[in-house]
């Protein structure tokens, strides 16, 4: 008989059982992927915050255009009711995360966003205490060369803003910021200190104090323009809820061809944004929770500001920082966000406050006890004609001693980069060397500061014409 052709043994040649065809080791496999998926990362990261980004911006211009305008007519409908409330509390909020830069870069100012919140008190109605409510507008790109004094005077276009004022009334410029930012900036160097002040600050936060103490621009802005009221609508059943009459007034605008437009952006915007989902969840999830993903946050839309950043973050870092810039921009106008007011952007935050006659120029600009004029001045000239003309006859009060001391510490601070304040002495300085009765001392300090300490607009031979011969010699400082 013929046998029958003997089944095919399930053994290698050791005799050990064979791996099946097709299958590989589980352990071997997983490493595998997971070390596929790693490497992979980044690119995944780089794709997917390209499409969250540009869909996210799309949908978020389609939001700001045609439906926020309309939700926020429906809201302020009520609002019929005015009064007029008065600013209490204000600062220039600092937002900065150590997180956002890169590994041993110092330049935190470039990754900061400044925005200005005001506390407003009011009354309203029948209500028998006064009302407080927070407003805190747009958001800017803070850095090194940034100056409050040179923002315009509005929490939002429309809105008034304005720090407190001091006896003198100039403001009292004010920064809010968290913990974390303080001690960061107190603990690290300036990125650069280029054109500031000798010997440099050592750490970032004296360049902050540095960069912010400008007293001839902050008296000039501050005698410029008064104290604003603050113009507010609400609802009488809620008039805690306040909301600044402009708002309201632009609420009932509404413009339906750059509406459509933005709806019409907002087609391509979504299927980019559901493209930067897809590849968020490179799995294989059904369509019901790709469409929920897609959607879910989308609610977010009103919030879009701060909510899409932190999204964008998740996948790729550099991508949410262009994000928020660029959101930043499309809301700049329009970013208003109330609140009460200890829930204010930084309303607990650390304080850092810049009083004109205690920062750098104590010694000089801090000696002169100015007062602001009646009627105010209409022009920048005019203010610095008043701060002069207050300058020149408070100094004719000092001794020759303490003139002195005052023009050498002015050509000090000049040489040391503190250039702020030196203009307002140029008059006094002049009406010292035409003083007899001051010293030699005095003639000389007036007279190197004017020579050294003004930018060389004053020539010897100029000087010579102008200065009389003091009545008594004496040793001359500096």
């Amino acid at each position: 008989m013929r046998k029958s052709p003997s089944k095919q043994s399930n053994t290698g040649a050791s005799g050990d059982p064979a791996v099946p065809a097709g299958r590989g080791h589980p352990l071997r496999d997983w490493l595998i992927g997971t070390l596929g998926m790693m490497a992979a990362a980044p690119v995944i990261g780089l794709f997917t915050g390209f499409f969250l980004l540009f869909g996210g911006i799309f949908l978020g211009v389609a939001w700001q255009v045609a439906m926020k305008p309309l939700v926020d007519r429906h809201q302020y409908a009520p609002y019929t009711a005015t009064t007029t409330g008065h600013i209490v509390e204000s600062w220039a909020a600092i937002d900065f995360n150590p997180a956002d830069l890169p590994a041993g870069k110092l330049y935190w100012d470039r990754v900061s966003k400044i925005s200005r919140c005001a506390v407003v008190e009011y009354n309203a109605g029948d209500w028998g205490a006064p009302l407080r409510r927070a407003f805190c507008g747009m958001r800017l790109q803070f850095s090194d060369n940034f100056r409050l004094s040179d923002w315009a005077e509005a929490v939002q276009e429309g809105i008034p803003f304005t720090f407190l004022r001091d006896a003198s009334g100039f403001e009292v410029q004010e920064v809010r910021m968290s913990r974390t930012t303080l001690d960061w900036i107190s603990h690290h160097p300036p990125n650069d200190t280029f054109m500031m002040s000798k010997p440099p600050p050592t750490t970032a936060l004296a360049a902050l104090r540095e960069q912010l103490d400008l007293p001839v621009d902050v008296a000039v802005l501050s005698w410029r323009h008064a104290v604003p009221d603050f113009p507010l609508r609400f609802d009488p059943k809620r008039p805690q809820e306040a909301m600044p009459t402009r708002v309201v007034e632009d609420s009932h605008e509404w413009y339906p061809v750059p509406a459509i437009l933005a709806l019409l952006l907002a087609v391509p915007g979504f299927w980019v944004w559901r493209m930067g989902v897809r590849f968020f969840f490179p799995g294989e999830p059904s369509a019901l929770v790709l469409w929920t993903l897609t959607l879910l946050p989308l609610l977010a839309l009103p919030w879009w500001g701060e909510m899409l950043p932190r999204l964008i973050a998740r996948a790729n870092h550099n991508w949410a920082m262009i994000a928020s810039d660029m959101l930043d921009d499309v809301t700049r106008g329009t970013r208003l966000i109330a609140s009460a007011p200890e829930d204010a952007e930084f309303a607990r935050g650390e304080r850092l406050l810049w009083h004109l006659d205690q920062g750098m120029y104590a010694d000089t600009f801090g000696r002169i006890r100015y007062r602001k004029p009646e009627p105010a001045p209409k022009s920048a000239d005019e203010v610095v004609a008043a701060l002069r003309a207050q300058t020149v006859a408070q100094v004719r009060t000092f001794d020759s001693t303490q003139r002195a001391a005052l023009f050498l510490r002015l050509r000090e601070q000049y040489e040391a980069n503190r250039q702020n304040v030196q203009l307002l002495f140029t008059t006094a300085a002049e009406d010292t060397l035409r003083d007899a009765g001051a010293d030699a001392a005095a003639h000389k300090a007036a007279r190197k500061f004017l020579m050294f300490g003004t930018n060389g607009i004053y020539y010897e031979d100029q000087l010579d014409k102008m200065e009389v011969a003091p009545a008594a010699a004496s040793a001359a400082p500096g």
